[in-house]
């Protein structure tokens, strides 16, 4: 198969923002609201005594022991709050069954096939259990999973409430108790069923409780603007305005959704660490592409053998027990992520711009 010239899917995951509060006698929501505060930073990186070419700069000792003033965004838990709760919600959608777009309806139909099989061989089950892993151990918290034991709790819309007594006592590769498991299975289900069947609306209520010691730190999105107006905060946190006009720090929702997709260990057999859903195995740790067009795993590599997939997926259906390749996952697992799938009509931008060059 080849690319189209248009080729689009819209995602199938819509998470919120992720609001930080707590709770006191008198109220269930207080916002957790940042403060700003002024410090003397120290002077200690490289590049204040060091060129690039590792030569010592010429400076006065003094130099180096004057101090660097900067104005922060901190976020901490308040006095004599023991629990700091997270909350968030997210909307599914069966919107990878088949293209948003697509210029060519031979390929819209090869992939629409495609998706029929995929479910057919419970292939969307996989992936719903994957997803939901990553909502019930609390992966979305980010740097917030290291402050204390943590209570999960998720009510859908199908009138369930599914809770995690303490995710410290799973991990993803664990064998789950089962309580835990009995939860991850029923609330996959949910997820499953919003994935392949167009006319549910489904949706669901995250709530992360936080056990956080005296007036522990806690770390919300960071924002990327421009260049710091003098006086402002060079750091600055996502926030959320509240009905009372007060800001509550919180997650954007990127954040959280990159936390969800956080599920590729298809990218080399053995993989030692999950990487976050992307056409290039974008691994943000280290800097690289783990699924580099040379590696013939990037997303485009694998999508242009839609057939092949098709054709396997077809064989699957007359076995006793399904086995998918995990090439095929991690292409749904892309259309789930949504996106522009396209190549670019060099041939008409060719004789676009002759046309315009003879005028």
């Amino acid at each position: 198969m080849e690319l189209c010239n248009v080729l689009k899917y819209d995602r199938s995951l819509y998470p919120g923002k992720a609001v930080f509060f707590y709770k006191t006698d008198g109220n269930d929501f207080v916002p957790l609201e940042a403060e700003i505060n002024r410090i003397r930073g120290q002077k200690a990186g490289f590049t204040e005594a060091f060129t690039p070419q590792f030569k010592s700069k010429n400076l006065a000792p003094q130099n180096l022991a004057h101090c660097n003033p900067l104005i922060l965004e901190e976020c901490y838990a308040p006095p004599n709050v023991e629990h700091i709760y997270c909350r968030f919600s997210l909307r599914v959608q069966a919107n990878s069954l088949k293209p948003a777009g697509c210029s060519d309806p031979e390929v819209f139909a090869l992939l629409e096939e495609l998706a029929v099989t995929f479910k057919e061989c419970a292939g969307y089950k996989e992936l719903a259990t994957r997803y939901c892993k990553n909502l019930l151990l609390g992966t979305w918290l980010w740097r917030n999973q290291n402050t204390g034991n943590t209570q999960i709790e998720i009510k859908t819309s199908l009138g369930n409430c599914y809770q995690i007594a303490n995710t410290r006592q799973l991990a993803w590769d664990s064998s789950w108790p089962a309580d835990a498991q009995e939860v991850l299975d029923e609330l996959s289900q949910e997820v499953h069923k919003a994935l392949t069947d167009p006319t549910v609306f489904w949706h669901s209520d995250i709530t992360a409780q936080i056990e956080t010691a005296f007036c522990q730190e806690l770390y919300p999105s960071q924002t990327f603007g421009e260049k710091s107006a003098q006086g402002e905060a060079s750091k600055q946190f996502a926030k959320v305005k509240c009905v009372d006009g007060r800001y509550a720090v919180s997650f954007n929702s990127v954040k959280i959704g990159a936390a969800l997709q956080s599920i590729d260990d298809w990218w080399v057999d053995d993989a030692a660490k999950l990487l976050r859903v992307h056409e290039y195995g974008a691994d943000k740790e280290l800097g690289i592409a783990r699924r580099s067009p040379e590696s013939e795993r990037s997303f485009y590599s694998l999508f242009v053998n839609v057939e092949q997939y098709l054709t396997e997926l077809k064989k699957q259906l007359s076995e006793p027990e399904y086995f998918i390749s995990p090439n095929i996952y991690y292409l749904f697992a892309v259309l789930i992520k949504g996106g522009m799938f396209q190549k670019k009509a060099e041939a008409k931008s060719k004789s676009k711009s002759k046309t315009i060059e003879q005028a």
